[in-house]
This record gives C-alpha cells, sequence and structure tokens, in this order.
C-alpha cells in the first residue's frame, strides 16, 4: 500500500506540474513572441499549438530515454484520439460547432494525411532516428508553410480574438522570460514524475506500458487541450476549438514523435492496429464537416464520445 500511495503521488504531482508549467510556458511565450513583434496570428498558430504539445513531448522524450517506447508512442496516439473523440466530441456535445477559417478547413485534411503517413511508418510499430529526424523536417515545414500564409492575410484577419499585443517594457519583458523558464523547469518535473509513476503502476498490476501511455498519461497530457477547447465552445469561438485540437494533434505526430524518435528509436511493444486505426478513423470523421461547412452537432459530439468509450473499453483488461 505504501507503494501505491507512492504511485499515486508520482502520477498526480506529475499531472499537477504539466498543467501548470504549460500554463505558465504558454503564458510566457505568447506575450514575449508578441514583444519580439510576432503577429498574434503567427503566435496563436505557432507558439500557442507548441506549447500545448510541450508535456507530450517531455514525457514522449522522458519516456524514450529510459527505452520505454509503449509510453512514448502510446502517449501520442492515445492523446489524439482522446483530442477528436473526447474532447472534440464533449465541445460539441455541449455547443455545436462550424467551422470558418480557411486556415483550419485546410489543416484538417493535412492532418488525415499526417495520421494515414504515421500509420504507415508503424507498420512495424517502430519509430527509427531517420523517421524522427524526417518527422521534424515536417513540422518545420508545416510551421514554415503556416507563416507563409498568414503574412498574405490582411492585418484585420491577422487578429485573435483575446490576443492583444502588450506595451513593451524591461519588466512585463523580464517577468514573460522568467514564466517561460519557470514552465520549462516546472514541465521538465511533471514529466520526470509522470513517467515514473506510470512505469511503477504497469509494473505493480502487470499492465503494459503501451496501456499506460494510451490511457492515464495521455488523458494526463491532453489537459491543456481540453481546458482550451471547452472554454473556446462555451465563448462560442468554434475554429479555436477545433483549431487547436487539430494543431495539436499535428504538432503531436510530427514534433513530439519527431523529436522522442530522434532522441532514441522507439519500440512500440503493445501498441496494436486497433490503436492506429482508431487513431485514423477519428480523424477521417472529421473530413465530411470540415469540407461541407456542416455544423459538428450534438449528434456527432456523442458519437465521438462513444467512440472513445468504446475504446477505452476495448483497452482496459477485464
Amino acid at each position: 500500500m505504501p507503494e501505491l500511495l507512492m504511485i499515486a503521488l508520482y502520477i498526480t504531482g506529475g499531472l499537477v506540474l504539466l498543467y501548470f508549467g504549460a500554463d505558465w510556458l504558454v503564458q510566457g511565450a505568447v506575450t514575449l513572441a508578441l514583444h519580439l513583434g510576432l503577429s498574434p496570428l503567427i503566435v496563436g498558430l505557432t507558439v500557442v499549438a507548441l506549447g500545448t504539445s510541450v508535456p507530450e513531448a517531455l514525457v514522449s522524450v522522458q519516456a524514450a530515454i529510459g527505452h520505454q517506447g509503449g509510453i512514448a508512442l502510446g502517449n501520442v496516439i492515445g492523446s489524439n484520439i482522446l483530442n477528436i473523440a473526447l474532447i472534440l466530441g464533449l465541445s460539441a456535445f455541449f455547443n455545436p460547432l462550424k467551422v470558418d477559417s480557411h486556415l483550419v478547413k485546410a489543416d484538417v485534411p493535412l492532418l488525415a494525411g499526417a495520421t494515414f503517413m504515421l500509420v504507415v511508418l508503424l507498420e512495424d510499430f517502430h519509430i527509427s532516428r531517420m523517421e524522427g529526424a524526417f518527422l521534424l523536417l515536417c513540422i518545420v515545414g508545416y510551421v514554415a508553410g503556416n507563416i507563409m500564409t498568414v503574412k498574405r492575410t490582411s492585418p484585420e484577419e491577422d487578429k485573435i480574438e483575446g490576443m492583444e499585443i502588450p506595451e513593451d517594457s524591461g519588466k512585463t519583458l523580464w517577468r514573460d522570460v522568467g514564466f517561460l523558464i519557470l514552465g520549462i523547469v516546472t514541465l521538465g518535473f511533471g514529466a520526470n514524475f509522470l513517467v515514473t509513476g506510470a512505469v511503477d503502476l504497469a509494473r505493480i498490476f502487470g499492465l503494459s506500458e503501451a496501456l499506460i501511455g494510451l490511457t492515464i498519461v495521455s488523458i494526463g497530457t491532453g489537459t491543456p487541450e481540453l481546458a482550451t477547447a471547452l472554454m473556446a465552445a462555451f465563448r462560442k469561438t468554434p475554429d479555436l476549438a477545433i483549431g487547436n485540437v487539430v494543431g495539436s494533434n499535428l504538432f503531436n505526430i510530427m514534433f513530439v514523435l519527431g523529436i522522442a524518435g530522434l532522441v532514441a528509436p522507439l519500440d512500440g511493444k503493445g501498441i496494436s492496429s486497433v490503436d492506429l486505426y482508431v487513431m485514423l478513423g477519428v480523424t477521417i470523421l472529421l473530413l465530411p464537416t470540415v469540407w461541407t461547412g456542416r455544423i459538428l452537432d450534438r449528434k456527432e459530439g456523442f458519437l465521438f464520445l462513444a467512440i472513445y468509450v468504446g475504446y477505452l473499453y476495448h483497452l482496459w483488461p477485464a
């Protein structure tokens, strides 16, 4: 029992540190980027998307260093399923979503393509260093393409509600740097605690590391996306709700797995074809809504939620 209590403390402490670390990192990075003259839309598409993927990145890198490839891959696959099936499902269930942004409409087919590419790469359930480097090159191309697209938009389209350019002063600049450093350090400790607790939990109950990564770890690292998407849905800004999920999933595939695979080859022991096809399936289900401009209504939100519950039921041992 004392060992279980310690594991619970490690996992809970890790999740809390990841939540606050991600919040501080995004807060510091966004205001610092605005201070340095980057446009609000570029900041929203790059800095915020990257910031909300940092928990997944650090957890997967920590797992890769410890040769726990099942946690690293399970974290990304589980997060991508959770982001669409649970987070968008909940958002649509409470407040139906309609996509208007041309950037978001372009990114959903791109996400479907990236997800299919990942399924092909994981045919052998392994990510090599070369494949990791390839994925990182893909995310560089994606960010560069977004920046070029934004530069062709009008100043009015370049605005994001609630993201104002701050007044430049030395005091606020140092505060932003402080938040940035504090967020990175906190995330580092949080990732270490969460992976340590997850590995010990798998060992005690005889569960695979992949199962822990697909469920507990992915749910924990998906907290920033859940908070952002639900808040966006309640504030009736559906583009932000869907854009946050789509951007996060793209960064998970190309940035998180790219950097983790570059650190150490990832062996996806415990990952199954079902996990990959569920991830691909829920992504493809988004395409009709985005292409036709239809509303993602409560019925479809409930369908996504039912898929996620069914997936968890399939995963968890009796």
